[in-house]
């Protein structure tokens, strides 16, 4: 049997192939630029977006209890140095004030500044969409950030139901271990992955159903985001494990937990948007039905039409040649000179 013929063979040019159409679509959007610009709003965005997220689940679980758990997160994923940075940035961030209108200045300025990073990835989304916006005014500005901060609302929902299940996981686990303590162990580190997988899917499939300008299907969007938080948990630990064992920010003393938390950040928004071009290119392969919502179109749409209307004028240039070339006697004739 040839190797053209072989299953496996064919599966594995056909997934060779998808990876290579995925990677120039992936490329052909300046990813790193893209990465950096969102890196540097994070930077700005992440004291009033982890205040909010805090609020939020702090209403109901305790604001200490949800601070620790943020605390956690972000040591595990970055370090413990970036870990107290973020968290003094949380305490130094308040809006306590006695004048009610520079209360209200505070708020908005908080909003603001909590809603830039996903503001900055909704435009990229649309990029990778290949979709953009009818109109771009105050209005539409506006609402833009309004989608924006309901992802900063998303996201600390999740947050207090992600508190919520590891709180009960962990009754379970010292229950169980009573019985059964080397089996509990393992059988809480499967759980603990298995939610920090759904937590994450969770995360990303909320982003690419709320932030491009796109309708598509449910089921094509928990596919991508599945395939997105699998590369992000291999990502991640890849990271993990530079940043533990080369220490990339030494060099920049005082500054290396900034330096950290752009590059985390970085090195996360290539991932996250490679995984969204896969879910754009199996989405185009299985023909499934994504479309601009009504305040979008195709990007090109403004150039297919104007090559259409090209079109249609050569089109009727070409038939008016054929026609006096047939009848030259239709042809204008030239007024003689006086």
């Amino acid at each position: 049997m040839s190797n053209s013929k072989n299953p496996i063979v064919k599966k594995g040019l056909q997934l060779f192939n998808f990876l290579k159409k995925t990677y120039q679509a992936w490329d052909s959007t300046d990813p790193f630029a893209r990465s950096a610009i969102i890196a540097y709003y994070t930077l700005f965005s992440l004291p009033s977006l982890l205040m909010i997220i805090t609020s939020i689940a702090s209403y109901f679980v305790g604001a200490e209890a949800v601070q620790g758990r943020i605390h956690t997160e972000i040591e595990r994923f970055i370090s413990k140095d970036v870990a107290l940075a973020i968290e003094d940035m949380i305490g130094n961030v308040t809006l306590e004030n006695d004048n009610w209108i520079t209360l209200i200045i505070s708020i908005a300025a908080l909003i603001y500044g909590a809603t830039g990073v996903f503001f900055q990835m909704k435009i990229t989304m649309n990029l990778i969409w290949n979709v953009t916006e009818k109109k771009q005014n105050f209005k539409r500005m506006l609402i833009n950030r309004a989608i924006a901060f309901g992802m900063v609302l998303v996201l600390g929902f999740m947050l207090l139901v992600a508190f919520v299940v590891t709180l009960g996981l962990n009754l379970l686990t010292e229950y169980l271990g009573q019985y059964a303590p080397e089996i509990t162990i393992v059988f809480a580190e499967i759980l603990r992955l298995l939610i920090s997988f759904l937590f994450i899917t969770g995360l990303f499939a909320a982003m690419f159903k709320i932030l491009p300008d796109v309708i598509m299907s449910y089921r094509t969007t928990f596919l991508g985001a599945s395939i997105t938080a699998v590369l992000f948990l291999i990502g991640e630990s890849l990271l993990g494990y530079y940043f533990t064992s080369s220490n990339p920010a030494s060099v920049y003393g005082g500054a290396a937990s900034i330096v950290l938390i752009l590059l985390w950040v970085n090195y996360t928004c290539l991932i996250l948007f490679f995984g969204a071009q896969i879910t754009v290119q199996y989405a185009l392969i299985k023909r499934h039905k994504i479309i601009p919502n009504k305040h979008a179109k195709l990007a090109h749409s403004d150039e297919m039409a104007a090559l259409n209307e090209k079109k249609k004028k050569l089109d009727q240039d070409r038939r008016n040649a054929l026609r006096l070339l047939n009848n030259p006697e239709e042809a204008p004739k030239k007024k003689k000179k006086s």
